[in-house]
């Protein structure tokens, strides 16, 4: 899936940063409210035995969630193809809850060792290679995993039935959002990579929920966040989050990401 020279295309998260800061609807919202699905999803893992979980961060980037990864698993391989990332998440091992043992590992889903894994996190990947992989990340982390595994995915999302694809282009300091069409995308992100360029697959989650399916996933449980839709009547301070996921026809509808949480079936 990737080379050995793989790099993430976008370099220190420029582009990123540069979306949250021109579409977050008040300043501390990004964090807050990924804090806030971050918190929903634990109460959802439940309290198990931390120090008998094996878990896999399957593109762990610069190690973000590492810290709560080590709060639900005492053991944890976290692995990223891009070297420069991997080190960096090797900086977060002062971060780790008390007595986690890591191991980091600069491999993609084909080749990543270990496991069988109880807990797998993968966590703003799959919008970003290309549509046909998708299928195949899924089938790869199904092999890790243990009986009765869980699966968490984070995505850029669209609303229901209408996936989208879109090159988030950082120019002279302004983000703009150039919508594509799907042979576009995979061109783009199959490619060596565009400076400050990200190309972005918006997933429709039943899309998505069906090829978990097909790879030996059932879905559990799921939350939208980062909801940067405009919706009338939605205090821009308030609890917009919790609005929106007690509404089953706003889930359909709003937020930008989605976490979901997978449980593994039988072997597809």
């Amino acid at each position: 899936m990737f080379t050995d020279s793989y790099r993430y295309p976008d370099a220190g998260d420029r582009v990123t940063a540069s979306f949250i800061e021109r579409h977050e609807p008040y300043s501390g919202y990004w964090v807050a409210s990924e804090r806030l699905a971050l918190e929903r999803l634990t109460e959802r893992l439940g309290t198990g035995q931390r120090e008998r979980v094996r878990a896999l961060d399957a593109g762990c980037g610069f190690g973000r969630l590492l810290p709560w990864l080590s709060r639900q698993a005492a053991t944890i391989t976290a692995a990223d193809p891009d070297p420069s990332r991997l080190a960096a998440a090797r900086e977060q091992r002062d971060a780790l809850e008390p007595g986690t043992e890591i191991t980091f590992s600069d491999a993609d889903s084909t080749s990543i060792g270990g496991g069988p894994y109880d807990l797998l996190l993968s966590s703003h990947v799959i919008q970003h290679v290309p549509t046909g992989v998708v299928g195949t990340i899924l089938r790869d982390l199904a092999g890790l995993a243990a009986p009765g595994a869980t699966l968490v995915l984070c995505y850029s999302r669209s609303p229901f039935g209408r996936g989208a694809y879109t090159l988030d282009v950082l120019e002279n300091g302004e983000i703009r959002s150039e919508p594509i069409d799907r042979a576009r995308f995979d061109e783009v992100v199959s490619g060596p990579g565009i400076p400050d360029t990200l190309p972005v697959r918006l997933l429709d989650p039943a899309e998505l929920h069906a090829e978990a399916a097909e790879a030996g996933w059932t879905l559990d449980w799921e939350w939208t966040y980062h909801v940067l839709d405009d919706l009338a009547g939605l205090d821009a301070h308030g609890d917009r989050d919790e609005l929106v996921n007690d509404s089953p026809l706003l889930v359909r509808e709003a937020g930008r990401d989605m976490v979901s949480l997978f449980r593994r079936t039988a072997r597809a």
